[in-house]
């Protein structure tokens, strides 16, 4: 195997490191736009935007973690972006 094709295939606990650290964006932003619904909630105010942005960081995060898996697991096809929904 040639060193760069090493360097671009990362050892199994690389992958899953990367594949983790990619989850954790979106879900953090989920966490943070759930707890401004909640405030906003107690406030009397309109939660809509907050949860919208809610549901497509957490719709962004399904998305990352089956690419993620398709890719662990090596499913090339889903790894693409052709999973199923």
């Amino acid at each position: 195997m040639r060193r760069d094709q090493k360097e671009a295939e990362p050892d199994p606990a690389g992958r899953l490191r990367r594949f983790l650290h990619d989850l954790a964006a979106p879900l953090s932003a989920v966490a943070l736009q759930l707890e401004a619904a909640t405030r906003r909630a107690a406030k009397g105010e309109d939660p809509a935007d907050a949860l919208a942005s809610a549901r497509r960081e957490l719709a962004r995060a399904f998305d990352l973690f089956e690419r993620g898996r398709a890719e662990i697991l090596g499913e090339p096809s889903a790894a693409r972006g052709s999973a199923p929904r």
